[in-house]
């Protein structure tokens, strides 16, 4: 605040404060619109020329970088691409950040930005909401397979049920389930209960744990080609 209206929350100190997995760090990073003094050694400060109203907003009372341009920031202040898709992934799955407008604000800043070729390329994989998501779409790309659409949402007996990949245009919906969420008798129930109603909308419910994403892709394939998603 003591900086003027336009100071903000930088890229690390940002994403923490939109709650993005794997930022902790106690430096505080902002940013201004034009050169100042930093104000102490625990304070990092950033100044920028490429500035617009969206780019700023205030959470918990606090301005800060808009999660989009937090993105950004952190792929052009050179993090590593894996600490990107963490903070890509979560703001995603808390529906602060969309792909299309990510890839607009990209466009418009790209001119003499680093890092916004880092990005376009993790973008590639994007649209699920976790890294086995991201693991999936990267193994259809690879294997030059139609791309599913992502984080379908059905409405069913007064509810909704949202499924992570849709192949349209057959029935074929595919989830990937990792190991959280998934153990207890509740959870299994819930699961049970959500395939039964996704199967009477005439959906055919596919199912792929970690193991078989990361360590069985030949697997995952032949199991998509014999559903008819996968031409043979």
């Amino acid at each position: 605040m003591s900086l003027g209206r336009d100071a903000a929350l930088f890229g690390p100190t940002a994403a923490q404060w939109w709650g993005l997995e794997g930022f902790s760090d106690d430096l505080v990073e902002l940013v201004v619109p034009r050169v100042r003094r930093s104000l102490d050694p625990s304070v990092r400060l950033h100044t920028t020329k490429q500035w617009q109203p969206a780019d700023l907003q205030s959470r918990h009372g606090v301005r800060t970088t808009s999660p989009t341009r937090t993105i950004i920031d952190l792929a052009c202040s050179r993090h590593n691409a894996s600490s990107i898709e963490n903070a890509l992934d979560s703001a995603i799955r808390l529906r602060l950040v969309t792909i299309p407008r990510l890839s607009r604000r990209m466009t418009e800043l790209a001119a003499g930005r680093p890092g916004i070729r880092l990005l376009r390329e993790i973008l590639l994989d994007s649209g699920g909401e976790s890294f086995l998501e991201r693991r999936f779409l990267n193994l259809m790309r690879s294997a030059g397979l139609p791309s599913p659409t992502c984080q379908v949402a059905y409405a069913t007996n007064g509810r909704v049920i949202r499924v992570d990949f849709e192949f349209q245009p057959t029935s074929v919906v595919v989830e990937v389930t990792g190991r959280l969420g998934h153990t207890s008798d509740r959870d299994r129930q819930k699961d049970a209960r959500r395939r039964n109603a996704l199967q009477q909308l005439g959906k055919e419910v596919l199912e792929f744990t970690t193991v078989d994403v990361l360590s069985a892709p030949d697997y995952v394939l032949a199991t998509l080609t014999n559903s008819g998603v996968v031409p043979r």
